[in-house]
């Protein structure tokens, strides 16, 4: 065969294709007739599917005094941005669709149940407004891992029936009742079948309902919202939803961002509460050495008759200002990691949170102890969700002790570091003041005991500081997040789109046509 011959025979001749085609062409045209008919009919009957939006806007938090701390100490942990620190709108964004939000939703707005009426051509869903509700006599959504399905239909006399069954056919449950409240017995718990407010008497209802935990609850919450940033040069949040129902998508998308905003706030006044009541027990030992100093300096000025020595004390005191300031600094952070120290050691602290807002300026010790606080945050969230004899409970308790221990190693290690970096400068300070001469024994005693109680000073108002600051935090009750646009629908539904339907209907009708005439061809040829 040659070249051309192959060429000739790769293209197909549709010509007598088309000549059939036309000769059968009022096939072609009732079946687009019956079949965009059904198009149009399903367009008209299908309940349409809106897009639900809201927007939000991230403040951007200054990284600066009691809030650089805090930022520091929750950088990594649940919720840590509302907490202080420069705000990373990624990790909002995660926050936002974070499976502990989306629980604390699911369990707020009961999404754990659904309930559809049967009606024809399609089933009505109901949101709130269901004429009955299953209500299990005993909490078992927190833990519930399998999906219930209940089949309830109720004559216009108030009796029926019910029926529970998990996956496709396997009952666990059958019951019938004269009138409304029921009881239906199940495996997992007793359900009551209440009637609600948009219950009729004298109506029929078929109605099918689920009932699962919330956790699974959330991860479908998770899958049905989209987050994302409206644009990279601004800080705000888009939350998308498709839904049927409208006033059903636009609680889901607010209750999201009150859910974040209040979890925000709680967690950012539990820390402040734990730092004031630390720094309450500080402030009083604190005064109570200032008070003992003071009275050491009026008994001392007494017992050697002494009236102008604050002169000459404050002109010392000025010259060796730079080398007071470095000793106040070590005695301060000695005193800060002993009092973390000690803090650590009590048992009452086991599982309390570690204060860092209280001036320690060492990293290392920092970021160890945001760790061994994000894990004791994380085991206070796991005890909410879960019982006290969960065996992570006690594998997390265990983990929490050895970082206390690792903890208290680093920290007497630093403790002595400062200890010897206070004693050098000790030396330094008496290689300066013996260069002072002609100076009286009683004046060198009466600078010491003033920088004695400078020192106790400079920390007693560095803890007033902290304290008030904490203060202020407890009070804030503005949320991180500011709502730009509260939950809303657009007009246009997403679907059923009339002109997607249209070509599919029609694209059908031309295979229907094509397959109804070549069927016919081939049993016309074979007669």
């Amino acid at each position: 065969m040659s070249k051309q011959e192959e060429s000739r025979n790769e293209f197909i001749d549709i010509k007598p294709a088309l000549k059939k085609g036309l000769k059968y062409w009022y096939i072609f045209v009732i079946s687009a007739v019956f079949c965009v008919g059904i198009g149009f009919v399903y367009c008209k009957l299908a309940k349409p599917t809106f897009q639900i939006l809201a927007n939000i806007l991230i403040k951007e938090n200054d990284s600066g005094g009691m809030a650089g701390m805090q930022a520091m100490m929750m950088k990594n942990s649940a919720f840590g941005s509302l907490l202080g620190g420069s705000t990373s709108i990624n990790d909002e964004i995660q926050l936002l669709s974070s499976f502990t939000v989306c629980r604390e939703v699911a369990k707020e707005l009961f999404l754990n149940e659904s309930y559809e009426i049967k009606k024809f051509p399609f089933d009505q869903q109901c949101y709130h407004d269901s004429p009955i509700r299953l209500v299990p006599e005993t909490e078992i959504a927190d833990t519930l891992g399998a999906v219930i399905k209940f089949n309830i239909k109720i004559n216009a006399s108030g009796s029926g029936k019910a029926k529970a069954s998990i996956g496709m056919w396997k009952t666990i449950a059958k019951t019938s009742f004269d009138k409304l409240p029921a009881i239906l017995h199940t495996s997992y718990g007793d359900f009551q079948i209440n009637p609600t407010p948009y219950f009729k008497a004298g109506e029929d209802y078929n109605i099918k309902a689920t009932f699962c935990g919330y956790n699974l609850s959330a991860e479908r919450l998770q899958e049905l919202v989209s987050i994302d940033l409206v644009s990279k040069k601004a800080n705000v949040i888009n939350l998308s939803a498709i839904e049927q129902n409208r006033n059903k998508g636009k609680e889901l998308l607010n209750t999201i961002i009150q859910v974040y905003n209040k979890t925000g706030l709680q967690q950012k006044k539990t820390l402040a509460s734990s730092t004031i009541s630390f720094l309450d027990e500080r402030i009083d030992i604190i005064s109570k050495d200032l008070d003992n100093i003071e009275k050491e300096i009026e008994s001392y000025k007494k017992e050697n008759s002494l009236t102008d020595i604050e002169t000459e004390a404050k002109i010392i005191l000025e010259k060796s200002g730079d080398f007071k300031e470095r000793l106040i600094e070590a005695e301060t952070q000695y005193t800060v990691i002993e009092l973390i120290e000690n803090f650590l050691l009590k048992p009452e602290n086991r599982y309390s949170l570690v204060p860092l807002n209280i001036g320690l300026n060492d990293r290392t010790v920092l970021e160890g102890l945001q760790k061994y606080n994000e894990a004791l945050l994380e085991r206070l969230k796991l005890m909410k969700n879960t019982y006290k004899n969960n065996p992570t409970i006690a594998t997390i308790n265990e983990q929490i002790d050895a970082m206390r221990d690792n903890m208290l190693a680093t920290i007497r290690s630093l403790k002595s570091g400062f200890m010897y970096a206070r004693e050098d400068l000790k030396k330094q300070e008496e290689y300066f003041i013996s260069r002072i001469k002609g100076m009286p024994t009683q004046e060198r005693e009466f600078v010491n005991i003033k920088r004695q109680q400078a020192i106790k000073q400079e920390l007693f108002l560095f803890l007033l500081q902290k304290k008030e600051e904490n203060d202020l935090t407890l009070s804030i009750t503005t949320p991180n997040a500011q709502i730009v646009d509260a939950a809303y629908s657009k007009a246009k539904p997403v679907a059923p789109n009339p002109n997607i339907v249209y070509f599919i209907s029609f694209f059908i009708s031309i295979i229907l046509s094509s397959g109804y005439i070549s069927l016919f061809e081939l049993r016309k040829n074979k007669q």
